[in-house]
């Protein structure tokens, strides 16, 4: 079954908020890999996301929140203070020289929440298939 919200190659679903707590138990399922990956290459000033969230505000006070699986790149710095600065440098591997990535199983899905709607956007269709039926099959 394909769902309805097909264009060019990507595939959009209406969902319940269930779904984010299977999604979640698949992420769950691969912190402990990326936490590894991160300590050993923390000397190098670098950090690895699974998952990228973003917070928009409308102007009628609706907010939307945006969930982007995949692997996120950071550099990080200490300012003069002493705090932190995450600057995000991108998709890709940074340095040649350090180990390759772990891989996430949700890289390539945008889920859109919107109060209780939840949307999902599957980057292609043999994503959705792969993914699809790897959460239909968390919480039964």
């Amino acid at each position: 079954m394909l769902p309805s919200g097909m264009k060019r190659g990507k595939v959009s679903i209406k969902e319940s908020t269930d779904i984010l707590i299977k999604l979640n138990l698949i992420i769950g399922q691969i912190l402990p890999v990326f936490y590894e990956y991160n300590n050993m290459i923390k000397q190098q000033g670098f950090y690895l996301k699974p998952v990228h969230m973003v917070t928009r505000r409308l102007q009628d006070g609706t907010i939307i929140k945006y969930y982007y699986y995949g692997r996120y790149w950071y550099k990080l710095e200490k300012t003069p203070t002493g705090r932190l600065k995450w600057i995000y440098i991108g998709k890709e591997k940074p340095l040649p020289e350090l180990p390759d990535p772990p891989e996430n199983p949700l890289e390539g899905v945008v889920v859109k929440r919107v109060n209780e709607t939840i949307e999902i956007i599957f980057g292609s269709e043999e994503l959705f298939r792969t993914i699809y039926s790897r959460l239909s099959s968390t919480l039964k």
